[in-house]
């Protein structure tokens, strides 16, 4: 199965897996996001994207190295 890209920038949105679709209410809790459709993915594991508006990432995680980090 072909994933869909993780930003797509036509459409103007976001797309991060999870492992059910309440998962996906708990990320736009979590960080403000607008939660647009939950889609499924077939796969075993992150059987959903929760799709969001625009173009969503995580925050830096505190035990990720400085350097490692993209900024």
């Amino acid at each position: 199965m072909t994933r869909s890209p993780r930003y797509d920038p036509d459409e103007n949105v976001s797309r991060h897996g999870a492992t059910d679709p309440d998962k996906c209410e708990d990320m736009a809790d979590k960080y403000g996001w607008n939660l647009v459709r939950i889609e499924e993915t077939g796969e075993p594991m992150l059987e959903v994207d929760c799709v969001f508006d625009g173009e969503t990432e995580f925050p830096a995680s505190p035990y990720e190295p400085k350097h490692e980090r993209e900024e």
